[in-house]
């Protein structure tokens, strides 16, 4: 217990010593052309800072773009990079090189807060924190949002599981939101990603937890949603691409083919057997299993 607490101490006291990150004030923005509007990958490469020496990159000059109002699915097998790629744009790991643009402005002139408030994100594995469902859900909005807001991201995410708890939306669901189920869960980070309009929507395979019919009452209120963002989804079933306009698919840490999802299952034959819902994800003749580090 003793190093555990060392451990845990530690790290609070890395947290709170970090300095707060500043943006040279700019004057008004001018008008962006089409090319850079939305979301863009420019050549991004990225290898994680713990890996061995002269290991291959989990991303390998990546070049996507993600149009304004666009969404797009991200699709590719097993450790193949694509949470790494989703990771990469709210920064929580920085690229290591090459550059990813928002409207074209690069992310690396935003503070974290300023490019957070942008893009809101929901991932597989949801972090949730120890307070209630209310303050949970909101934390994704800004303070002028209320019980209206609330409401409706929940009705978004298909969460009204919440007002049968023993104090609604004012229950606190603990630490990780270890007194959920994995669906209810996802459900609450969904509205937590959706409640604030963002401009940006990452979502790491969100649904991954949720039964048949939960899931497809939540992507027939996301669709709503969608209409109004740009957004950039990681999919492993055909139900959750084809709530994207177009289909990227990431294969040997490139984008190896970009397109519907109708055209890519005629023209590409990697991306079809990924849809056919087959055991493994690999073509034949590739190496099997997750890549070191591509989490």
């Amino acid at each position: 217990m003793s190093q555990e607490a060392a451990t845990a101490t530690e790290r609070y006291f890395e947290v709170m010593d970090e300095g707060v990150e500043e943006r040279a004030v700019a004057g008004d923005p001018a008008p962006v052309p089409a090319a850079q509007a939305g979301l863009r990958f420019h050549g991004v490469t990225f290898r994680y800072p713990d890996a061995p020496p002269h290991s291959p990159p989990v991303l390998d000059k990546v070049d996507l773009h993600v149009r304004p109002g666009e969404s797009m699915a991200l699709v590719g097998a097993t450790g193949s990079g694509k949470t790494t790629l989703t990771a990469l744009i709210p920064r929580f790991y920085e690229v290591t090189s090459g550059r990813i643009t928002l409207d074209g402005v690069d992310i690396t002139t935003l503070s974290r807060q300023e490019l957070r408030a942008k893009v809101a994100v929901a991932f597989e594995e949801p972090t949730l924190f120890s307070a209630s469902v209310g303050d949970n859900v909101l934390m994704g909005a800004d303070d002028t949002a209320g019980p209206a807001e609330l409401e409706g991201a929940l009705a978004v995410a298909q969460a009204d599981f919440v007002y049968a708890l023993p104090q609604g939306t004012d229950t606190r669901v603990g630490e990780q939101g270890h007194s959920l189920s994995g669906g209810q869960r996802q459900r609450l980070a969904l509205a937590r990603a959706v409640v604030g309009q963002p401009e940006f929507l990452v979502l790491d395979d969100p649904l991954s937890a949720l039964d048949v019919h939960t899931e497809a009452a939540v992507e027939a209120a996301l669709r709503r949603v969608l209409a109004d963002t740009t957004a950039l989804i990681v999919a492993h079933r055909p139900s959750t691409v084809l709530l994207a306009d177009r289909v990227a698919l990431l294969s040997g840490g490139r984008i190896a083919a970009v397109g519907t999802h109708h055209e890519l299952l005629r023209t590409n034959p990697e991306y079809a057997h990924l849809m056919s819902g087959e055991p493994s994800g690999e073509q034949p003749g590739e190496p099997s299993g997750e890549q070191e580090g591509a989490r």
